[in-house]
């Protein structure tokens, strides 16, 4: 089954946003590494309980304007790494892995810049 991210936006809800559409795993490992990594602890506790719940769909949306720049900043700044790490580059099976979260990584930098 696939996982929904949609790139939306908490203060603008009409403003065009982007959706990445993994492996429902891929997108809960992807929201699992957020979790370890934001900075505000409530906003990392909420990200545990959408993987804890195994869910399919995920929007940053659900949290206010910080927040969703806070994820925004892991998913930039920490999320090929923490790939590599688990799935190394090296091993050409990964190759599918790594393009999505370089999908994931660009979709993010043009919501900075938007």
């Amino acid at each position: 089954m696939s996982g929904i991210f949609n790139l939306d936006w908490p203060d603008f809800p009409d403003r065009d946003y982007e959706t990445w559409n993994p492996s429902r795993g891929a997108m809960l490992w992807a929201v699992e590494v957020c979790a370890d990594h934001v900075r505000d602890e409530r906003l990392a506790v909420s990200l545990r309980e959408i993987v804890d719940g195994g869910y399919g769909y995920f929007g940053l949306s659900f949290y206010n304007q910080e927040q969703a720049a806070e994820i925004v900043r892991v998913i930039r700044t920490d999320l090929k790494a923490a790939t590599e790490f688990v799935q190394p580059i090296a091993e050409p099976r990964n190759a599918i892995i790594h393009a999505m979260v370089d999908e994931l990584i660009g979709m993010a930098d043009r919501w900075v810049t938007a």
